[in-house]
């Protein structure tokens, strides 16, 4: 008897709805076990004053959900006028909620691009990021000649699944962070689907095996999905 295809969402807890209802769209059984979590910064003070010094010239990029809610209760009250440039369409709604000016986002919705096709401004450009970002999008930003900083945000922190993975499962990993986690307490999975070369990096690092590498966007995580189902299909001739 043929068993329901499984897929497991690792990242943090109220991140997956979207693509969850997608999934479940196509018959597909979707369980959320995260393996990261986020964290809140010990002491926002660098955070605050980091973003406070910033001005209309400036540009403030946000590459997360996660990292606009940090911003957010960093400044409290304060004014928010410089123009903000927000990784996607999540994380710039996430910025509007925080009250954020968000003028840009680029039309791939990963750091790569944003920092690739940022217009430059005048003044300064101030990365909020997690304390284990990776630093390509920096990178490319001092190869344009941007004056560039980072700030850390937030602490983005492994654990271990709560839960067993069901053999044969598809575990979709968004970090690096999250590769990390799984690995604390399962062993590799049948398949993976990692959402970025960062991600496919440690998936193949830890746990050992080739992942198909996705976009950030819903469409190309389930497309990854769906092309790993039916090669699993065809090979158990179904």
């Amino acid at each position: 008897m043929r068993s329901e295809p499984v897929v497991i969402l690792t990242r943090p807890h109220g991140e997956n709805a979207r693509l969850a209802e997608r999934l479940t769209a196509l018959g597909i059984v979707v369980r959320e076990i995260a393996c990261v979590e986020v964290r809140p910064l010990a002491d926002p003070a660098p955070l605050r004053e980091a973003v406070r010094m910033l001005t209309r010239d400036d540009v403030l990029v946000i590459t997360s959900r996660s990292g606009a809610r940090a911003v957010r209760e960093a400044l409290g009250d304060a004014p928010r006028e410089t123009p903000v440039a927000a990784v996607g369409a999540a994380t710039a709604d996430a910025c509007r909620a925080a009250g954020l000016r968000v003028t840009f986002t680029p039309s791939t919705p990963s750091g790569a691009a944003l920092a690739a096709e940022l217009p430059l401004p005048r003044g300064r450009i101030l990365l909020a990021r997690s304390d284990r970002a990776a630093d390509e999008p920096a990178k490319i930003l001092a190869r344009r000649g941007a004056l560039v900083g980072e700030v850390v945000a937030y602490r983005t922190v492994p654990i271990a699944p709560r839960e067993p993975v069901a053999a044969g499962a598809v575990v979709v990993f968004a970090s690096p962070s999250a590769v990390d986690g799984f690995a604390l307490a399962s062993s590799a999975p049948a398949s993976a689907v990692a959402i970025g070369e960062s991600a496919a990096a440690r998936v193949r690092a830890v746990l050992g095996i080739e992942p198909r590498v996705s976009g950030p966007g819903d469409d190309e995580i389930v497309d990854a999905v769906r092309e790993i189902m039916r090669e699993s299909d065809a090979i158990a001739g179904r």
